[in-house]
């Protein structure tokens, strides 16, 4: 256990003209946080051994409880549902831990913490807030009125897992077979545009990672997302970000897709589209000549993911209704979809390529190899 005495004591002669936000900045940083350790034990004056001195540290400038979690890299996901439940998930298995913050309120005040230290507020008004962390890890936090204090966290990971090598990998790990994968390259190579489908937590932006891969290295890449995450495996990358405000989006995916058009890209990656303006956005880029994007958007088959990209279209009200399918099958030649087993693995599912006004089933889970490729989508490889 903590010494609150000593907590109170430190918090007081080292950390009480430090606003809490500032000091959880200094703390995800590498060597900030040893010279805060350092300075703590200096001020504590009797011998602490380095878990307790960890410990310490992470009650006053860091996360507390969850700290070690944050620290642990086997770790995807931090979960509090209360001051008493905290799960995590590893490996992709969610599972419950012994971590426990004090109270309802020492949950609070990290939550607010958290918020102010990207310079977002929680309020009655906005009691809910999306901020990405000094290490670019993605938190979620809610507050009454609406609920909680409950706090989500998405970790943020650096490693791009290739398709095909010795494991780690999409192949090596039993994520898709070796001539599917082979497939997906040569489909990146050709510029297809590319779809990228599934539930949250499936996978979809560690595979657009893997595949953007296969982009040849002197190509420009100019990739948008809302909270930056996709660290590329290649030389020649431009990352835009949204900026939040405080009724919504004051710079959204929409306009860094506009304004992405002003920067000679020869590929545009968008993270995830979500809104009717994002897709219309995103469509209108693919139509005026720019191929080879990827991008990735929630939907529960590959079939289902154009349709959910027909409903974002139709609810922008920009197309006629009999005008809608007929472009989007236009613009993407290839969808991917991904699923998450019930042993965590994630998996690819299906491969479909869009040929005429059809959709074809390229390769399904269960099948050895892929199927004959459908007409357009041959060509293109040629």
């Amino acid at each position: 256990m903590i010494d609150r005495t000593l907590v109170t004591r430190l918090r007081r002669e080292i950390a009480a003209a430090v606003p809490g936000e500032e000091l959880l900045r200094s703390y995800a940083d590498p060597r900030q946080r040893r010279l805060l350790l350092e300075r703590v034990r200096t001020v504590a004056g009797e011998a602490l051994d380095d878990p307790a001195a960890d410990a310490l540290c992470a009650d006053l400038f860091g996360s507390g409880p969850i700290q070690r979690y944050l620290d642990d890299d086997e770790v995807t996901d931090i979960l509090v549902n209360d001051a008493d439940h905290v799960f995590v998930e590893r490996r992709g298995r969610v599972e419950r831990t012994d971590a426990r913050f004090r109270d309802e309120q020492e949950l609070a005040d990290l939550v607010y913490r958290i918020a102010a230290s990207v310079g977002r507020e929680l309020t009655i008004e906005r009691p809910f807030v999306d901020a990405r962390m000094r290490d670019g890890s993605r938190a979620n936090a809610v507050v009454a009125p609406v609920g909680g204090p409950t706090l989500s966290i998405r970790k943020f990971r650096r490693v791009s897992i290739p398709l095909r090598a010795p494991s780690p990998s999409w192949v090596a790990d039993g994520g898709l077979p070796d001539a599917c994968a082979e497939l997906l390259e040569r489909c990146v190579a050709a510029r297809a545009d590319v779809l990228v489908s599934g539930a949250t937590g499936s996978g979809k932006s560690t595979l657009l990672r893997s595949l953007a891969a296969a982009v040849p290295a002197e190509e420009r890449l100019i990739v948008i997302e809302d909270t930056s995450e996709l660290v590329l495996p290649h030389p020649h990358v431009v990352h835009l970000e949204c900026v939040p405000g405080r009724e919504g989006a004051s710079v959204g995916v929409a306009d860094l897709v506009e304004n992405a058009l002003r920067m000679r890209p020869d590929r545009i990656i968008v993270g995830e589209v979500r809104t009717p303006r994002e897709a219309s956005a995103l469509l209108e880029a693919l139509s005026t000549g720019h191929e080879g994007a990827l991008t990735s958007l929630h939907a529960g088959s590959a079939a289902d993911a154009l349709v959910r990209l027909e409903l974002l279209l139709s609810r922008a009200g920009e197309l006629a209704p009999a005008s809608v399918r007929r472009y989007v099958l236009a613009a993407f030649d290839v969808v991917v979809h991904l699923w998450r087993e019930r042993s965590g693995r994630r998996v690819v599912r299906e491969i479909a390529a869009v040929d005429g006004d059809a959709v074809a089933i390229v390769w399904r889970s269960g099948m050895s190899r892929p199927a004959e490729l459908p007409a357009r989508l041959r060509a293109l490889l040629e």
